[in-house]
């Protein structure tokens, strides 16, 4: 390991901006190595097993299978995903570290309602999705998620490497297409999410997602009644009470 991998997560922004294009040549399978030699233990990876978690996972599991998956159950996903995890799970060989918040759902509903989605889903995010993975997060050093430059316009800027606080988010299907995403998941013969033949292109909790229309782009059934785009992660601190 040279001592350019060792020293990633201290490089100055120039250095790490770097560091990021010179992994553009690279492939998906050579930025996830990179990323394992980087972080070692210190590197997070974090999967909804949506709708084209397939490739990251499959790569995970032939370049850090030693290496746990990180997957927080909020309580609202589709029975389809859960089903979908074990199976896929299972037949890659991986282990999956489950997180789930502190309130029970029904606990949650009871308090602050069943449409708390609806009128403050940064909220809910913040509950569900980000405090059980903060202790997670503050612990890390990189951070690998499936992020596509196409998906959709919140996202067209993705970076392959990208400081964000503490530690280094890692991107290795950053360049990819759908097209390459479809053209992976057949050649290696990986399943479908099972929804995503009924247009469900991105796919969260179930109160939060719908499937998408023709000419959209792959996330826009999330949040479809809000300008939110992403999950989450990075709202208002949680705990917060609902606007």
């Amino acid at each position: 390991m040279t001592s350019e991998r060792r020293e990633v997560a201290s490089l100055d922004d120039d250095e790490l901006a770097r560091a990021s294009e010179r992994l553009e040549r690279a492939t998906p399978a050579e930025r996830l190595a990179f990323a394992v030699d980087t972080f070692g233990e210190g590197l997070l990876f974090t999967s909804s097993f949506g709708a084209q978690s397939g490739v990251l996972l499959h790569l995970w599991s032939e370049v850090a299978r030693h290496l746990p998956v990180v997957f927080i159950d909020t309580g609202f996903l589709f029975p389809e995903t859960l089903a979908y995890r074990d199976a896929i799970a299972e037949r890659l060989g991986l282990t999956v570290r489950v997180l789930r918040p502190d309130i029970a759902t029904a606990d949650f509903v009871a308090r602050w309602g069943d449409d708390v989605q609806r009128r403050d889903p940064d909220f809910c995010c913040g509950l569900n999705k980000v405090a059980p993975l903060a202790p997670l997060r503050d612990a890390a050093r990189g951070w690998v998620s499936g992020l596509r430059r196409d998906q959709s316009r919140a996202r067209e800027g993705v970076r392959v490497l990208a400081r964000e606080g503490h530690l280094v988010r890692v991107h290795p299907l950053a360049t990819l297409t759908k097209a390459d995403v479809a053209r992976y998941l057949a050649e290696h013969d990986l399943p479908e999410h099972p929804l995503v033949a009924r247009r469900y292109l991105s796919i969260g909790c179930a109160p939060c997602t719908r499937p998408i229309a023709d000419g959209e782009d792959e996330r826009a059934g999330r949040w479809a009644w809000t300008n939110k785009t992403e999950c989450g992660l990075h709202a208002r601190a949680p705990g917060d009470e609902p606007r």
